[in-house]
C-alpha cells in the first residue's frame, strides 16, 4: 500500500513547543508529518483525541502559500529552536 499525506491543520508554536509546524496525516492511521518552515519534517503520532479536539485554522497548506514576512519569522525562530535544542533532528523533504 503506498502511502499519502493529507494538509490537515497549522500547529502555531507557543512558549516550550515545538516551531510552527504543518500536520500532514497519513492513510496509515496515527501517523503524521511535521513539516517546518524550512520544509524539513519530522514523523510523528497524532492521537484521535487531538484530531477530534483540535481547532483546525485557516493558513496555506504549503510554506510557499504563507505571506512572505511569516515565512521569514517562522525560518527565523525554526533557526533559534534548533540553536537551543541541539538534539533536535529534522528529515530533508525529497521535492
Amino acid at each position: 500500500m503506498s502511502e499519502f499525506y493529507k494538509y490537515r491543520y497549522t500547529q502555531i508554536s507557543v512558549l516550550g513547543s515545538l516551531p510552527t509546524h504543518k500536520v500532514l496525516i497519513s492513510n496509515i492511521p496515527n501517523k503524521a508529518k511535521l513539516v517546518f518552515a524550512d520544509n524539513t519534517f519530522i514523523y510523528g503520532s497524532i492521537s484521535d483525541w487531538v484530531l477530534g479536539n483540535s481547532d483546525f485554522d485557516s493558513r496555506a497548506s504549503t510554506w510557499l502559500e504563507e505571506p512572505k514576512a511569516f515565512l521569514e519569522d517562522e525560518r527565523r525562530r525554526l533557526s533559534l529552536y534548533r540553536a537551543s535544542h541541539p538534539l533536535f533532528k529534522t528529515e530533508p523533504s525529497m521535492g
